[in-house]
């Protein structure tokens, strides 16, 4: 049987996916801790360390992205898939006949949603109860949960349900259009945001292959990086004894030895952090929604893992 990735990230997988990370995570961190604090095994707690924080994140952000684009690319097809049953519905085909005809149309990841619908009908389930299953299942998509709320509100009422998916699929067609032009819109400012996380990275390097050695050797005053006495070296400032935690990570890393490890460190930590909220936000500017933003973060983050592992 084929891999189904969007069957792995399933809503029937969700507590077990992200409570199953989170827990498998915390255990890795506590256990990274106790073994930080030991100086006999500080690297391989850090390091142990920053699996949890991966096991703890990065699934969670995967279910929630790849949901986010399923239901993205259903919302694309459910205009069509409406304007296509209350046409089915206007020809004289009853509501169950016209669901069912809707099995041999291609609307992508949505036919699986009409088919499990189909299957309710045959099993005698009335058609309302269908609608409403279906509009649960879907509840995730805002955009189809208010559709079949109005959908739902209009058969409890009496109303044209026919005129009401017409009149449903032009709005979120045209919704859908607007959507479009905006990321088209933003696009320029997802592409700032790119050269803004590279630019940091590229002045980053060039302070710690560049300005640190002029340090480290006396050429340069200290006092550029904080001491007020120019009497004091670099070497008399014990950076890591001041922040023990930025330097436990330069052995794992294979960063720099003594006081520049301190600076690398400092300066490849400043970066993740930076590639994380830049991707999110790009996510945020182009689809309203930070979800979209975890691949932006996830490729900003190993580009800058890779640039200070091999430039660094």
């Amino acid at each position: 049987m084929a891999f189904d990735i969007n069957t792995l990230f399933g809503h029937e997988n969700e507590k077990l996916i992200k409570h199953g990370s989170l827990i498998t995570g915390v255990i890795f961190i506590i256990f990274g801790l106790f073994l930080a604090f030991n100086s006999m095994f500080q690297s391989l707690g850090i390091i142990i360390l920053f699996i949890g924080a991966i096991v703890s994140v990065v699934p969670s952000a995967l279910y929630s992205y790849i949901n986010f684009s399923k239901y993205s690319r259903m919302e694309d097809q459910f205009p069509r898939f409406l304007r296509d049953f209350a046409e089915a519905k206007k020809s004289g085909m009853t509501f169950q006949d016209a669901l069912r005809s809707r099995m041999n149309t291609d609307y992508g990841e949505l036919n699986s949603e009409i088919a499990k619908s189909v299957h309710q009908l045959s099993w005698g389930m009335p058609f309302v109860q269908v609608m409403a299953s279906m509009a649960k299942r879907l509840k995730y998509s805002t955009v189809m949960k208010r559709s079949f709320t109005i959908i739902l509100e209009a058969f409890n009422a009496g109303g044209d349900v026919t005129e009401v998916m017409d009149d449903l699929s032009t709005d979120i067609k045209t919704i859908k259009e607007l959507h479009d032009e905006r990321k088209a819109d933003m696009s320029q400012q997802v592409v700032m945001m790119y050269f803004i996380s590279f630019l940091f990275l590229v002045i980053a390097l060039m302070m710690y292959n560049i300005m640190m050695p002029l340090v480290s050797s006396g050429l340069m005053d200290v006092s550029l990086f904080g001491a007020s006495d120019n009497s004091v070296s670099e070497s008399d400032i014990e950076y890591c004894s001041m922040v023990p935690f930025v330097c436990s990570i330069c052995v794992p890393f294979g960063f720099g030895e003594g006081q520049l490890c301190y600076f690398e460190a400092l300066f490849f930590l400043m970066a993740l952090i930076q590639a994380l909220t830049s991707g999110l936000m790009c996510g945020e500017i182009s689809e309203s929604s930070a979800a979209a933003g975890v691949k932006h973060a996830l490729f900003l983050s190993v580009v800058a893992f890779i640039v200070f592992i091999v430039f660094g």
